[in-house]
Formats: C-alpha cells, sequence, structure tokens
C-alpha cells in the first residue's frame, strides 16, 4: 500500500528494450513484443548473478513471465541502474490480523487514521481489488498492482510484491517514478509476526542513481517506510486491545459502510 508509495520516485523513460534484453538475458525467455534485436543484451549492463537475483526470485514466486500485468515492471528492472531499500523488523500483530489488514486495504486506511489521526486513503480500482490507488493526504501518491500474495503457494497471504508508479518529494526533491516492493512476514508466534520489506527502483541515470545511494536519502526513504508500518501496528495494536475509543470518535466509521469490516476484525483478533 503506501510502503509501494513511499519509494516512488525514478524518472521513468522508454523501457522497451530494458524489457526485452533483461527478461532474455537473465530467464532465457523469447516476449512474444520484442524482437531478436531488441533482446540482446545493452553493452551497459553485466548480466551477472547480482543483476539476475530480481528476475530469478520473482520466477520462483510464482510470477509468470508472459503475465502482462509484469511488463511494466521488466521495463524498469532491466535498466542500468538499480537501487534497493530495506526495511525489517517485528510486530506484536497476529499474522491472521496482518491477513486480514492486507485483504482490506480500504478499511485498513480509515483504521489508522481512526488511531493515528492521519490522512490515508487507498481506493480499489477494480473489483478484484488488484489494482488500487493511495495518497497519505501530504506528499505520496501513487497506483499499483498487487501482482503476488504468497510464493508459489507457500504460506499463502505472508508473501507480497507490488509494481507501482507514483511521486513523492525526498528532501529536496520532487520526484515521481517506479518501484517493485517485496513484503515477507514470517508468524513467530500467535501474536506476532517478523517482515522484511524490500523496494527496488531504477534511476534513470548515473547522477539519481548516485544521489539515492546516499546515507541521508536511504535513511529518509527508510523513515518513511518505517512511519506507515508503525502506523499500521499501532492501529492494530490498540484495536486488538479493546480500546476502541477513537472508532467511536471517527467520523467516517458512523457510516455502515465499515460496520461489517469492524466486526470482522474483532473476529479475527479475538482468536
Amino acid at each position: 500500500m503506501f510502503l509501494v508509495a513511499s519509494v516512488l520516485y525514478a524518472q521513468p523513460s522508454a523501457g522497451h528494450l530494458a524489457m526485452c534484453s533483461g527478461v532474455k538475458q537473465c530467464l532465457n525467455y523469447d516476449l512474444p513484443a520484442c524482437s531478436a534485436e531488441e533482446k540482446k543484451p545493452n553493452p551497459d549492463i553485466k548480466y551477472n548473478a547480482e543483476f539476475c537475483a530480481p528476475y530469478i526470485e520473482l520466477r520462483r514466486r510464482g510470477l509468470q513471465v508472459n503475465d502482462a500485468r509484469a511488463y511494466e515492471l521488466y521495463r524498469y528492472m532491466g535498466r542500468q541502474y538499480r537501487v534497493t531499500y530495506r526495511v525489517n523488523g517485528t510486530l506484536p500483530v497476529s499474522k491472521e490480523t496482518m491477513m486480514y489488514l492486507f485483504d482490506n486495504m480500504e478499511f485498513t486506511a480509515q483504521l489508522v487514521n481512526a488511531y493515528r489521526k492521519t490522512k490515508y486513503t487507498i481506493t480499489y480500482d477494480t473489483p478484484d481489488k488488484k489494482r488500487f490507488s493511495g495518497d497519505n493526504g501530504d506528499n505520496l501518491f501513487g497506483s499499483f498492482v498487487w501482482l503476488l500474495n504468497d510464493s508459489a503457494g507457500v504460506n499463502p497471504g505472508m508473501h507480497h510484491v507490488f509494481f507501482g508508479r507514483g511521486r513523492t518529494k525526498i528532501l529536496a526533491w520532487n520526484l515521481h517514478g517506479t518501484a517493485t516492493a517485496i513484503l515477507d512476514l514470517k508468524e513467530i508466534n500467535k501474536d506476532s509476526v517478523s517482515y522484511e520489506f524490500r523496494a527496488i527502483v531504477s534511476p534513470s541515470g548515473a547522477v539519481l542513481n548516485s544521489i539515492m545511494n546516499l546515507g541521508v536519502f536511504n535513511n529518509v526513504v527508510r523513515g518513511y517506510i518505517k512511519e506507515i508500518i508503525d502506523n499500521i501496528e499501532k492501529a492494530s495494536s490498540e484495536f486488538s486491545k479493546g480500546n476502541h475509543k477513537p472508532i467511536a470518535n471517527y467520523a467516517a466509521f458512523k457510516d455502515n459502510k465499515w460496520q461489517k469490516n469492524l466486526q470482522e476484525l474483532e473476529a479475527v483478533t479475538r482468536k
């Protein structure tokens, strides 16, 4: 959700050649949309284990190379420069609670707003909930596709891959572009999970690549991501403890639209 939005800032550029060459060189797959010439390696890129690792990982997780939804992802992943941001930690929230929050992200945004006085908005753009848009009411905006919510059938609901585009402001830069985000959750016990979040972005050139690799830039991006995770954690934890006062005082939850979600979440947290 907004985890993705917090890292969308690489300037976009034409990526057809990057898609064709990257998929061919890393996965030895011939995309129908690519000519033989377009599938040749980019002389500025070393298609070694490090460069090809994200391609191989996504295929192992179950992403089909010929899935049209993934084409835009490959248009950026195949470019010369790449920066990865990583955040991990532990959440005092049950596995079942986290799965419910991801399955109902429009509701989750409102729950966080009620407890944390934030202004998050998430709107599903398709009935299957696989495409959605969101913002934080301030400097993060984005639209996303939810490519995977398991890892080749392993621990469904605990492994997520998103691809999105949006805009944000990082330090002095107003930036917009794309990111591939990978979130892995692991149950520690019935009341807590660990998480690892990775965002893979593709800068459009050497200068932007250098900026995005700066320690201060990295710290700001990681801080944005951590803030969103902390807000989700604190809101769900307070709800699980039975503190429902913020809900009673939150105008949006007076709408019957959310009553079913509140009842369902209550049932989940009591298991």
